[in-house]
């Protein structure tokens, strides 16, 4: 479609975008879905990423300038936004993801080797369950394998590959160029396709546990403001608890399930994700009530580090 990289091709599901291998199996095989869920169209856990303190006024400004209602709000339940007054909710979420796009490039650029690591510590949680502590390190030129470490369960190596900080350096800098990427990057021939979701997915999984560059974080959120369908939800914890402010989209292959990226009010950081209930639904290890949560993140500590189970 146009002369920025391609991302590998991957024995992926119909319809599913090629996602960062990587990543990807390490979900496969340590994420299992309830039933009925389709692999690959699951939902996406996101690291933090770093950027400088931005007026918090701004999304204060959304809430009290009429933002969709979330838990806390009248006649709103986590992850249903409501619109109040005459502002539309995209129009909100535009100007959130904008102004997160503006403090994300303006962002010092970080000055790594190749032979370095990216670290990313967080917290995740499923459903009401504890949440776990889990560390990640992705060699910075994606030349050598990884590490994962998960609370209560044994090392696992990631595999050397696309997804690295090398790679995400070569991805476009501009929010239009790099929608048109992202919608590249699809398989075809899918009837049950939509564009706009996986465009939406793939922009979670690239910023997921990794150290994005600061003008290519900038037009990860520019893009994400050009999909359709993204709400505001003024009221949001991350797995840690701390509150904040999200963006949200309904899943268009699971209708049932909304997923957020949740911003620190003052600083516009991404704090962690959220995926929730939007209606009543049934799994097999039991129902769950619309409004509650079923996973959710926080980042924790983000660093580069030199070898591989090092911690800053």
């Amino acid at each position: 479609m146009n002369d920025t990289p391609s991302l590998p091709e991957r024995d992926l599901p119909p319809g599913r975008h090629r996602q960062l291998k990587e990543h990807l199996m390490q979900e496969i095989h340590q994420r299992p879905e309830p039933d009925g869920v389709p692999v690959g169209r699951r939902k996406w856990l996101l690291p933090a990423i770093g950027l400088p303190a931005a007026a918090g006024a701004l999304a204060l400004a959304l809430v009290a300038g009429g933002a969709p209602g979330g838990a806390d709000a009248p006649g709103g339940t986590a992850g249903t936004p409501t619109a109040t007054g005459d502002t539309p909710p995209a129009a909100t979420a535009v100007q959130l993801l904008d102004q997160v796009a503006l403090a994300a490039a303006a962002a010092a650029p970080v000055e790594i080797r190749d032979d370095q690591y990216v670290y990313v510590r967080s917290l995740e949680g499923q459903g009401g369950g504890q949440p776990q502590e889990r560390e990640v390190w992705t060699a910075v030129d994606g030349s050598r394998d990884g590490l994962l470490r998960q609370e209560g369960a044994a090392d696992v190596p990631l595999s050397g590959g696309s997804g690295d900080y090398r790679f995400l350096q070569t991805l476009p800098t501009d929010p239009e160029a790099m929608l048109e990427w992202l919608y590249g990057q699809q398989e075809e021939g899918d009837e049950d396709h939509d564009a706009d979701q996986d465009a939406y997915v793939l922009i979670g999984d690239l910023l997921r546990e990794s150290l994005v560059p600061p003008d290519v974080a900038a037009a990860l959120y520019g893009a994400a403001a050009l999909i359709p369908g993204v709400s505001v939800v003024p009221d949001a914890r991350d797995a840690a608890g701390r509150q904040g402010i999200a963006v949200s989209r309904t899943d268009s292959y699971n209708p049932g399930r909304s997923a957020e990226l949740i911003f620190d009010e003052e600083s516009l950081e991404l704090l962690g994700t959220r995926e929730v209930a939007l209606t009543d639904l049934d799994f097999e290890e039991g129902p769950v009530a619309a409004g509650d949560v079923l996973g959710s993140t926080a980042v924790l500590d983000r660093a580069v580090v030199d070898e591989a189970g090092t911690r800053p």
